[in-house]
């Protein structure tokens, strides 16, 4: 999906200062090259594809994650998160269609499996105080208060952040957890 078509499919130009807004949070990932892209320079990229349809984005450093649940022999994850300021005219569906949009711009392909090694995978964490549970789209995302490679990128951003649903804010969530996942910050 080009830059024009995210653009008018958002309907909102990135200099928008729109006080009707929604905040989204949302991790990227990817262990697999695709074309000449390392998996650092797709997240990187990825990242300024969602700072283009965003109204005000902020973004965590990258990170290297062991991949969980994963076949043997996968490659290790880069990771981060951002959290970015849409205008509310933006539903959840429909930024669950573009982020598949630039998922698919990176070679990204959807099969049956899931764990599996991937060339982008971006996950909507929050969407404002949304909750929501449905075939293709849960939100909060169900698993992100369990994963030190989504928590840490998050804490970095906004350790205050308290997801819909949860008491705890992110950095309490991420103190929870054990230290079995093995994240880096990468320099």
């Amino acid at each position: 999906m080009s830059y024009i078509s995210l653009k008018r499919f958002m309907n909102t130009p990135s200099n928008t200062t729109d006080s009707n807004s929604v905040r989204v949070a949302v991790s990227l990932g990817s262990n697999l090259p695709y074309l000449n892209s390392s998996p650092r320079e797709i997240v990187l990229g990825a990242m300024e594809s969602l700072r283009r349809i965003s109204i005000e984005s902020q973004a965590s450093s990258l990170y290297l994650s062991k991949p969980i649940d994963c076949p043997p022999g996968a490659g290790d994850f880069i990771n981060a998160a951002m959290v970015l300021r849409l205008t509310s005219k933006t539903s959840a569906r429909g930024l669950l269609v573009v982020l598949q949009g630039i998922e698919a711009d990176y070679g990204r392909r959807r099969g049956a499996e899931q764990n599996q090694a991937r060339t982008l995978d971006i996950d909507i964490i929050s969407y404002g105080n949304q909750e929501l549970e449905s075939i293709d789209l849960i939100l909060p995302h169900p698993r992100a208060r369990q994963r030190r490679f989504v928590l840490m990128p998050l804490a970095e951003i906004d350790p205050e952040m308290v997801l819909p649903g949860q008491s705890a804010n992110i950095a309490q969530l991420l103190a929870l957890l054990p230290r079995i996942e093995n994240v880096q910050l990468l320099t």
